[in-house]
């Protein structure tokens, strides 16, 4: 059984810690069992999503990960000493949630298909994509999709380069 505790950080980001009574023999084929935080670099309340990279050839388990300019690194997983380095590549493997600058477009019922809910991501948990409520949560009801009996999925960006 795992439970998650958050602590805030000075720089007004914040820290979910994952206590967890699970056996530390996890699956090496599962890379977020080794997760033992999500460290955010900034409060998370003006965010509809974050995109998740896995970053397979970290140098240590817990540090900060560079992001790439022009990506913003918003987060990154913090592993548990016992995590074992990738046999293909030689590090570890963690988690980066950043943004693209054309994220700062979209609005709240654009999400890029591989966008999740920063809510729903905790050490071990990859997290969801934004629910129906939030695309919504914007538009009074008579805009809705659902009250207009228009489709629920969420507009989605037709292409992205890298």
């Amino acid at each position: 059984m795992a439970t998650t505790r958050i602590l805030k950080r000075n720089h007004g980001g914040y820290e979910i810690l994952r206590h967890d009574s699970r056996p530390q023999s996890a699956e090496l084929q599962d890379p977020l069992a080794f997760e033992q935080s999500i460290f955010w670099l900034q409060p998370l309340s003006g965010l509809d999503f974050v995109r998740v990279a896995i970053v397979r050839r970290a140098l240590h388990l817990r540090g900060p990960l560079l992001c790439q300019p022009p990506y913003l690194l918003l987060g990154y997983s913090r592993l548990a000493a016992h995590a074992p380095r990738d046999p293909v590549t030689g590090g570890y493997v963690r988690r980066m949630f950043y943004l693209k600058p054309e994220d700062s477009q979209l609005n709240m019922n654009q999400f890029p298909p591989e966008g999740l809910d920063p809510r729903t991501i905790l050490p071990g948990v990859p997290g969801r994509p934004p629910s129906v409520a939030e695309w919504e949560r914007g538009y009074p009801h008579y805009m809705c999709r659902a009250e207009l009996g228009l489709p629920v999925s969420p507009v989605t960006m037709t292409a992205v380069t890298v």
